[in-house]
């Protein structure tokens, strides 16, 4: 689809063909509004500090630092800044690193927000580069280059994907090194769009979403995983394939059974009582309503369908049925989701939406990201992807259905089943940055996920281990796929793919009755 954000997607592609270049003096007015856009973001400057090392930057070599190691606290905001020499085979560095409260250093990651990365060639003693921390996250820094004739060179990066590159800066590299982060804001204004990657983090749409977030972790204990059931408009937990009761002792996902207090849902039954009361907050009357099943299963897209897609049954009760209903319906999950979104949305403004605004509930193109109509983007740029989201719209969650290649089984009546493209998952990733005084603007994702909230899509800057989130869907799509090994003997990893739809929270949001299996 057509880009909601093509004012966006043009200040970020720029390509070496096309260079932009900003007066060298600079705009005060900029400046002002830079300093004034960091400090309300609460991204941590260290400029004092690098102005104090300004003779270890300067160094023609490695051992013309006098001071390895130095901790400074600065007179214009209080704050701690390390500075830490460092050397490699080829290289040195210069790194300063702003401390977080009263924690020691070595509890938080080198990459750390606003940690800058002075990098310098060990033969030469001459500037390679510069890194800027924009989160905890190895993959999202601003990075400059010098350059000839008293210029330096910008690329911004976020969560590993480049959103712009090449910015032009008609500033010597040795002046920015000592220069406040503000600085090279404001003379790459027209350039960049930083209020997308600096947004205020006190946003009330932030708190709406972290309010629902620490709601809907409440009732993690009393949700279990049942295939094919939800709530149904009446608020009884049923099967979605026939509306019969879901029932104590029904057997639950990985194992045991519904046991009494605890309610049965699929991951679109999750998805959908989520959703109800997020529907009931825009009538006015929070926590009250269900929505009805049958609407939420009508096709949205004929775009790529095939026959099996014309079923109106989600699926079975036990693991064949529901292989064999998401075979005849593999664009269930895209539509469920897509129903819901537009009922939300047409509650929210009071009418019925015209179908070019049904399909801008479809996130779009987004800058650094690949995207494809109907299937969304990669599943390993859903961190870049709701970081821009989020800034761009606070207090806006999304309904994800997830997509893939499928092999069904081979069977006695077909031997040689035909790979199908599945949506075989659905969940709600809520993003928001947080207003904590410790790590103002730190981003987080909350993913919800068939009665388990966590915060599991990131990556612990901590931790070596992958987010649980994305392992999990890789795990599956690979076992769903059944793509075997290539020549290496390595298991072949199907493309998977995330289709998101933007749902508003309302003001107020209680979740809907949950009924209890009888």
């Amino acid at each position: 689809m057509t880009s909601s954000r093509p004012w966006l997607l043009l200040l970020f592609s720029i390509s070496a063909a096309f260079i932009f270049t900003i007066d060298a003096g600079g705009d005060e007015a900029d400046l002002v509004r830079a300093r004034t856009m960091l400090s309300v973001s609460g991204f941590p400057e260290n400029d004092e500090t690098r102005r104090l090392m300004a003779d270890a930057i300067d160094a023609p070599s490695y051992p013309a630092v006098e001071t390895p190691y130095r901790i400074n606290r600065q007179i214009s905001d209080n704050r701690i800044v390390h500075f830490e020499l460092r050397k490699s085979v080829r290289d040195w560095y210069l790194i300063f690193r702003n401390q977080r409260g009263l924690e020691p250093r070595e509890t938080y990651p080198l990459w750390g927000r606003g940690t800058w990365i002075i990098k310098k060639d060990l033969l030469t003693g001459a500037f390679v580069q510069a890194k800027i921390f924009l989160q905890d996250d190895e993959e999202s820094f601003v990075r400059i280059f010098p350059m000839d004739k008293g210029r330096s060179r910008l690329d911004v990066h976020l969560y590993g994907r480049q959103l712009g590159d090449d910015v032009v800066i008609p500033v010597p590299f040795e002046s920015l090194m000592t220069s406040p982060f503000a600085r090279i804001a404001a003379l790459t204004d027209h350039s960049v769009d930083w209020d997308v990657l600096f947004p205020n983090p006190d946003a009330l749409g932030y708190r709406r979403i972290e309010d629902f977030v620490n709601q809907l972790t409440d009732f993690d204990n009393l949700i279990q995983e049942v295939d094919d059931a939800a709530v149904n408009g009446a608020g009884e937990n049923v099967y979605i394939e026939d509306g019969e009761a879901v029932t104590l002792g029904t057997a639950v996902t990985g194992g045991g059974s519904l046991s009494r207090g605890q309610t049965g849902l699929n991951c679109s039954g999750y998805v959908k009582w989520v959703a109800d009361g997020i529907y009931s907050g825009w009538t006015g009357s929070p926590g009250a309503r269900h929505l009805e099943l049958e609407e939420l299963r009508t096709p949205t897209s004929r775009t790529a369908r095939n026959p099996w897609s014309e079923s109106r049954s989600a699926s079975g009760r036990d693991a064949r049925g529901q292989l064999e209903s998401l075979l005849r319906d593999p664009h269930f999950g895209l539509d469920w989701n897509r129903n819901l979104a537009r009922i939300i949305e047409e509650t929210r403004l009071g009418r019925a939406l015209s179908d070019e605004e049904i399909a801008v509930l479809d996130t779009g193109e987004l800058p650094g990201v690949p995207y494809r109509r109907d299937l969304g983007y990669p599943i390993d740029d859903l961190d870049s992807v709701l970081y821009q989201l989020a800034s761009e719209r606070p207090g806006a969650v999304y309904f994800a259905a997830v997509n893939s290649r499928f092999v069904p089984p081979p069977s006695p009546e077909d031997t040689d089943p035909i790979p199908l493209h599945q949506y075989w998952h659905v969940s709600i990733l809520a993003p928001w940055f947080d207003e904590d005084e410790g790590e103002r603007g730190r981003f987080r994702v909350a993913v919800l996920d068939v009665g388990d909230v966590s915060e599991s899509l990131l990556a612990d800057p901590m931790s070596d281990d992958p987010p649980k989130f994305p392992a999990a869907i890789l795990e599956n799509a690979v076992r769903y796929a059944d793509l075997g090994r290539d020549d290496q003997n390595n298991i072949l990893v199907p493309e998977v793919m995330v289709h998101l739809v933007r749902v508003d929270l309302p003001p107020r949001f209680m979740a809907s009755p949950l009924p209890a299996a009888r």
